[in-house]
């Protein structure tokens, strides 16, 4: 009887071990699904977003080029002001933007990556590790109550 106990409980052990290994492996597809589609959400905001604000920055330069060219009476000198202008921001970005934008976007992807909503495994496989504790215990009680 004992012995049969022993086999009982260890096919149960093996069941519960496979149990979690398929349960880890959906979550991590889960979690794998979840940050690629966010990713791709992400991507595709940009890539909307920015074309948008490039052609509303680009109709805004052509005015302001047209208008700085009649201003100084010459169409040329208002496009070269403009791209000045384009070049003087290129410069300040690549001398002090630098390290905001890594930070900036470092700190936005690790939010899509990482949500605090997340369980951590470890926490889940100590849930897992306490249900299997508590079903041994009801077992051992109903056992002893026989």
């Amino acid at each position: 009887m004992a012995f049969k106990a022993l086999t009982d409980s260890l096919h149960k052990v093996t069941d519960r071990i496979e149990d979690y290994g398929l349960s880890m492996a959906e979550y991590y597809k889960l979690r794998l699904f979840k940050s690629a589609m966010k990713g791709a959400v992400s991507l595709v905001k940009l890539l909307v977003y920015g074309s948008l604000f490039l052609f509303v920055l680009l109709f805004l330069s052509f005015g302001a080029a047209y208008w700085l060219g009649t201003f100084f009476e010459h169409s040329f000198v208002g496009f070269f002001l403009i791209g000045a202008f384009y070049g003087i921001i290129l410069i300040f970005m690549f001398v002090f933007g630098r390290k905001i934008l890594e930070r900036k976007m470092l700190y936005k992807f690790s939010g899509l990556l990482y949500d605090e909503d997340d369980l951590d495994p470890k926490v889940m496989a100590e849930e897992e590790l306490k249900e299997y504790e508590e079903t041994l215990e009801e077992e051992a009680l109903r056992k002893a109550e026989m």
